[in-house]
């Protein structure tokens, strides 16, 4: 069992990692991180050959159909992304990007990899791949919630 310093450690950790959401100076002056997330869950999708609507990226940020509804227009009026007639279906919309969209994803995914390299100059391949694997797990576990989370103080 871990001690209650490993575990505000960890707290501490994570806080200063918000850096990683920051993005870089070329991307903030042009988007905002609600543009970025966007951007983000529609790419990561459609690597899987899904789709995307405006209720996944509610899923996706958790947050609720009417702040996904904003979040999308906003980048899609920022020219990021834009709404398609679903194939199967008229009425639905999907989303896809833009070719601007579409570089706002290279460009801030280029960034948090080199701010990821930079801070970890010194670890070899095997540790790369363990913090990978212990970090993926953790982020699902942590999407997921905590068991018990309505039982915190």
């Amino acid at each position: 069992m871990l001690r209650g310093d490993e575990w505000d450690k960890i707290d501490a950790s994570l806080i200063r990692m918000r850096r990683l959401l920051q993005g870089p100076k070329q991307v903030n002056g042009v988007a905002d991180l609600s543009a970025v997330l966007v951007v983000d869950a529609i790419v990561r999708r459609r690597a899987h050959g899904e789709r995307t609507r405006i209720s996944d990226i509610a899923g996706n940020l958790s947050v609720k159909p009417s702040t996904a509804s904003r979040l999308v227009a906003a980048t899609e009026n920022a020219g990021f992304v834009e709404r398609l007639p679903g194939r199967d279906d008229p009425r639905s919309v999907n989303l896809d990007l833009t070719p601007t969209g579409e570089e706002l994803n290279a460009t801030a995914k280029q960034f948090r990899i080199d701010f990821l390299r930079r801070a970890a100059p010194r670890w070899d391949a095997h540790t790369v791949a363990v913090f990978a694997d212990l970090l993926d797990e953790f982020s699902r576990a942590a999407a997921a919630g905590p068991a018990g989370a309505g039982d915190a103080p």
